[in-house]
């Protein structure tokens, strides 16, 4: 059986679940572009969708309080100003894309993990491992960008 979307509000997030404001110095994040960006399927829930986006949002900021608090400290208000003045893209401080693409990467790692065992076939099994190392992909790219905007390397190792 096939299905059509004949709905236009289907994939967009609740009104009252469509977005997650944190302390003023990042920014907000939308969760409707969030659904189309990272093609979260409609089956998942906006409730799911909302908790999973505010637990990204919340390791982000975590991951960045140092970086924050540096900024505040050095009279920075906001995580856009943190950037170059010509480290813009379409109008926009590059630091604010890193920011989005670690909470949306965060979050669909989180939704992969989460869904990775609700398949109604047999397949499950293989379908799970498939999901578990899309998330790691997701997390990968996640460390990336919080790594681009504390202006550190991609890659931390040691010699033992």
């Amino acid at each position: 059986m096939m299905l059509f979307a004949d709905n236009p509000d289907q994939g967009r997030q609740g009104a009252d679940k469509s977005r997650i404001v944190s302390i003023p110095f990042f920014p907000e994040i939308d969760l409707t572009d969030f659904r189309e960006v990272m093609r979260v399927d409609a089956n998942i829930s906006d409730n799911r969708t909302y908790h999973a986006a505010l637990e990204a949002v919340a390791h982000v900021n975590g991951q960045l309080k140092a970086h924050r608090l540096q900024a505040v400290a050095d009279g920075i208000a906001t995580l856009a100003q943190t950037a170059a003045p010509d480290d813009i893209i379409n109008g926009e401080s590059v630091q604010v894309h890193h920011y989005r693409r670690a909470a949306y990467c965060y979050a669909k790692a989180l939704l992969l993990e989460k869904y990775a065992d609700t398949e109604p076939t047999g397949k499950a099994e293989a379908r799970g491992e498939i999901k578990q190392a899309q998330a790691e992909d997701y997390r990968r790219e996640a460390h990336f960008a919080v790594a681009a905007i504390a202006g550190r390397h991609r890659c931390d190792s040691e010699l033992i």
